[in-house]
């Protein structure tokens, strides 16, 4: 076995290492040809030199259209052609979105761009001992990672992978939204009717919470805030005004409800309901975008479903514990696991590898998780194995052994995480659907009791057609 041999790996990169090798080994270095590109929102900059860093193009900056990418590539040309390179490497920094329409239009003209990660050109402009950040030294800092092949994949989403990773990652900031809304709709619930949210009521001297509403954001408890909010307004309705509400508004309220709700405001300590004017508006503008999000949210999710049910995704909605918006998000963020040899490179794009510590010849051990991959990844990785703990009776023995062995909960939810990835691999890259050990379990049956906005003759045809 020798150095000829294609599959032969010994480099301390290891595949990625030999692979980079491979390419650059017999070249006149002087000709390998450098491209370092710093994305922004509005000022592209870029940077040509060689493979030992001789500026052959200052840095100069180009836009994001027609001209700006022609003129790029004629300069690359030029350079190629004055240098004669033999090899051309292209970087870019990932900087939000704003790399992906430079990767893209790149490809265009035949160039393979090279992603480099933010944090990669921070630790070279920090090995360098120089802790300034401009645009230029940016540019020097990707040339060196490219130089040193710390580049990252360079593949960006397509087609149905794109959408889902845009809806799911929208869907998630309005979920977000929707959390900050609720709870500056509490804080003003406190200020104009503490009590509304819950009540105290003492026995012997034990004191308990009690609810008027068992659902705060159900549509009795929202329909009281938005139009009843103060003690006064739900006094001045009386218990026949309660019902006639609860009969026009169609919200089934239990007599006992209504008779606590009153008892409620008759006993509550507030402000009169006119010193409370700008609670109320706020309440009122509060509750109006808890609306617009909730509906915003459900068109999302009716898109996120529609999207993955086209999709090979539609095989994780068959794992116990995987619903459609995690099976989405898990399914978008993970990519094409065509492009992947095993499920450990998957493992190490979401960060959730633990590093291994070892030093002075002792025997070494794991530490933490190497959080270098992707973030929205390792939080959906965490999120996965938080639910299977608690829903699924196949890998909840994992999760188990590990707390049992001294694990804290949320190791035990990555590391339960990082077997469905395996596990997830293994069903995408065969085709197949989960095998479940449980006696009643049935993989069709478990996809459409997860649908909400398909329907039963539309779900059939789906799985049919696949």
């Amino acid at each position: 076995m020798g150095l000829k041999n294609k599959n032969y790996i010994n480099n301390i990169q290891g595949r990625k290492g030999s692979q980079f090798s491979s390419q650059l080994r017999g070249l006149n270095l002087e000709k390998v040809l450098i491209v370092a590109i710093d994305a922004a929102k509005y000022f592209q900059k870029a940077l040509i030199c060689n493979y030992f860093g001789d500026v052959i193009e200052k840095p100069f900056f180009f836009g994001i259209n027609e001209v700006g990418i022609k003129d790029i590539c004629s300069r690359i040309k030029k350079a190629e052609k004055e240098l004669q390179a033999e090899k051309l490497l292209i970087g870019v920094e990932v900087t939000g979105h704003y790399y992906e329409d430079i990767v893209k239009e790149l490809s265009k003209f035949g160039y393979h761009v090279t992603l480099i990660n933010a944090a990669t050109t921070h630790e070279e402009r920090a090995s360098a001992l120089n802790w300034s950040k401009t645009d230029d030294l940016d540019l020097y800092a990707i040339a060196h990672a490219l130089m040193q092949n710390k580049g990252m994949e360079n593949k960006l989403p397509e087609g149905n992978f794109r959408k889902l990773m845009t809806l799911t990652r929208a869907r998630r900031t309005e979920v977000q939204k929707r959390s900050k809304t609720r709870v500056k709709i509490r804080t003003l619930m406190d200020h104009i009717w503490r009590e509304f949210q819950g009540y105290i009521e003492v026995k012997g001297n034990i004191p308990r919470k009690k609810l008027i509403f068992s659902d705060f954001w159900g549509k009795s408890s929202l329909i009281f805030m938005e139009h009843y909010p103060h003690p006064s307004d739900v006094l001045s309705l009386g218990l026949t005004g309660i019902r006639e509400i609860s009969r026009l508004q169609k919200l089934r309220m239990r007599e006992d409800t209504m008779n606590t709700l009153l008892s409620v405001a008759e006993n509550s300590i507030v402000k009169p309901k006119e010193d409370l004017s700008a609670e109320l508006l706020l309440l009122h503008l509060a509750l109006k975008d808890l609306r617009q999000l909730n509906e915003t949210i459900i068109i999302l999710e009716k898109e996120i479903e529609r999207v993955l049910l086209q999709t090979e995704g539609r095989l994780l909605l068959t794992v116990p514990g995987i619903g459609v918006i995690t099976a989405a998000e898990f399914f978008s963020e993970l990519g094409e696991v065509s492009h992947y040899e095993n499920a450990g490179q998957l493992i190490k794009k979401a960060g959730t590898n633990p590093i291994i510590i070892q030093s002075g010849g002792t025997q070494g051990f794991y530490g933490k998780i190497s959080k270098q991959g992707n973030k929205h990844l390792r939080f959906i990785v965490y999120t996965v194995g938080k639910s299977l703990a608690q829903h699924n009776k196949d890998l909840r023995p994992f999760f188990d052994r590990l707390r049992e062995r001294g694990k804290h909960a949320r190791k035990a939810y990555i590391a339960l995480g990082n077997k469905f990835i395996r596990i997830a691999f293994s069903m995408l890259q065969h085709k197949k659907p989960y095998q479940s050990k449980q006696p009643q379990y049935s993989y069709l049956s478990e996809i459409k009791k997860k649908l909400n906005y398909t329907k039963t003759e539309e779900f059939l045809r789906i799985v049919l057609a696949a």
